[in-house]
């Protein structure tokens, strides 16, 4: 009896071991897709730090390091890595992607202690290049890899009334070995590019050729570095990492204010640094006088920096935020093409944040350029329909053809009449090309609404 128990442990041992060496040999095969289709960059980035468990028979979980990890995947990767998966595995799984939430702590703590970090969930240290993966810079001379998230430099920062500041700012602090102000702060709502910003400083610090170092830290990660330096009792050297760099970034620092004990050595950390000339650059999504701080010498400290808003970007600001997505999608999908009208009406269209309207990008790109479908003013229009797409009111023909004539100082009766002085033919030709860009309106209907006229007068 006792061998037959000992067999049948045996073969489901068996069995899992088999199994996870499947889920792993059609991960590697997945893996080695992505990489030929989104180019060695995005590979490098996003792809390769991403891992893979079997959860069951019927499940496997693909893990990403955080949070903003998982929400990149899910977006940019998540149709097509399941495609491919399916594709290549004789089995039926359900593919899942989610945070591993001890994982994304330990390699928190792994970046800001130089304490070596427990050995992982197969008694296997992570990588080198886990550890420390925000850090840049090294002695002058080395050629330093570059810090942060590849498409957040920069040149694909778009640049507008909403935001013309804050990048002049940001430019500034990235090279100026010397601090013209600080600490910087950033601030605005979700999605207005605050954490591109910060990335796109890390970037630029980590290529420059002075050597210097650039720490780029969400605040939950310097939460995190710092109890598990008091519980391991290493506080010095958690100290000693974070101060030592010679750009110190930490975005979302509205979670640090209102907890006393880490909010008193952020208070430390930044006077020490701005003490020692170094710079501090933060991002909230609050003012700082608007941040619950229990501390006011911190409150003191935050005053007198720079704080630079961040605003919602206008039209013409999405309208170069959406051709720059679009460029930057066709690296991974080459054959993409969204026709300006479509571009000119998700501009218009979708208003909340930038985030949002790659968002919407992306789903227009699934179901329409991996489906070998063109972009269409109707695929777009299916698209919003299922969508939880935040926007202004929506504009009507009527609503154009009052907002130009009182504009122009005409009346609507002038725009839909026959007539064809100057005074009226160009409020009538702008009142129409709104209308086409602003609504989902056809040629013809807007022709009929403009006294009648035929859809190639429109044109």
């Amino acid at each position: 009896m006792g061998f037959n128990n000992n067999t049948a442990s045996a073969g489901a041992a068996h069995h899992m071991t088999t199994d996870a060496e499947q889920v792993f040999q059609v991960w590697r095969g997945v893996r080695a897709r992505l990489r030929q289709e989104y180019g060695d960059t995005i590979y490098a980035s996003d792809i390769a730090r991403l891992r893979v468990e079997a959860d069951g028979d019927a499940t496997v979980r693909i893990i990403c390091p955080n949070a903003y990890s998982r929400s990149w995947t899910e977006d940019n990767l998540g149709v097509r890595l399941r495609a491919i998966w399916a594709l290549i595995d004789d089995r039926p799984r359900d593919v899942r992607i989610c945070v591993d939430r001890e994982a994304a702590r330990d390699g928190a703590a792994a970046r800001l202690s130089p304490v070596p970090a427990a050995s992982g969930r197969n008694g296997v240290a992570p990588p080198a290049s886990d550890q420390g993966a925000r850090m840049s810079g090294g002695p002058a001379g080395h050629q330093a890899s570059p810090v942060g998230e590849p498409r957040f430099t920069f040149d694909t920062f778009m640049i507008g009334q909403a935001n013309m500041m804050a990048a002049t700012a940001a430019r500034s602090v990235a090279s100026a070995p010397v601090p013209p102000f600080n600490p910087v702060f950033f601030y605005g709502g979700y999605g207005v590019g605050k954490t591109h910003l910060l990335m796109a400083i890390a970037h630029a610090v980590s290529l420059g050729e002075t050597g210097r170092k650039a720490l780029y830290l969400t605040a939950e990660e310097f939460l995190n570095g710092f109890q598990s330096a008091l519980r391991q009792r290493h506080v010095q050297p958690f100290k000693d990492q974070v101060r030592a760099c010679d750009v110190l970034l930490i975005d979302d620092v509205h979670f640090i204010a209102g907890k006393p004990r880490t909010e008193d050595e952020f208070l430390h950390t930044v006077a020490a640094r701005i003490s020692d000339g170094k710079h501090v650059v933060l991002a909230s999504h609050s003012a700082p006088a608007d941040l619950k701080i229990s501390d006011q010498r911190m409150a003191s400290l935050l005053a007198g920096g720079f704080a630079c808003p961040l605003e919602t970007p206008d039209l013409d600001l999405r309208r170069k935020i959406l051709d720059c997505k679009i460029a930057m999608a066709r690296t991974h999908c080459p054959e993409l093409d969204v026709p300006e009208t479509v571009r000119d009406f998700l501009a218009a269209r979708v208003t909340a944040s930038a985030r949002e309207l790659e968002g919407v990008l992306n789903n227009i790109i699934v179901r329409t350029a991996y489906m070998n479908l063109p972009v269409t003013m109707n695929t777009v229009q299916d698209a919003l329909a299922e969508l939880p797409v935040r926007a202004e009111r929506r504009v009507t023909v009527d609503d154009i053809q009052k907002a130009a004539a009182a504009h122009f100082g005409v009346t609507v009766d002038d725009l839909i009449s026959k007539r064809r002085t100057q005074a009226v033919v160009r409020p009538r030709h702008i009142a129409m090309y709104l209308s086409k860009t602003m609504t989902t309106r056809s040629l013809p209907d807007i022709g009929r609404r403009f006294g009648g006229r035929d859809h190639s007068t429109v044109i």
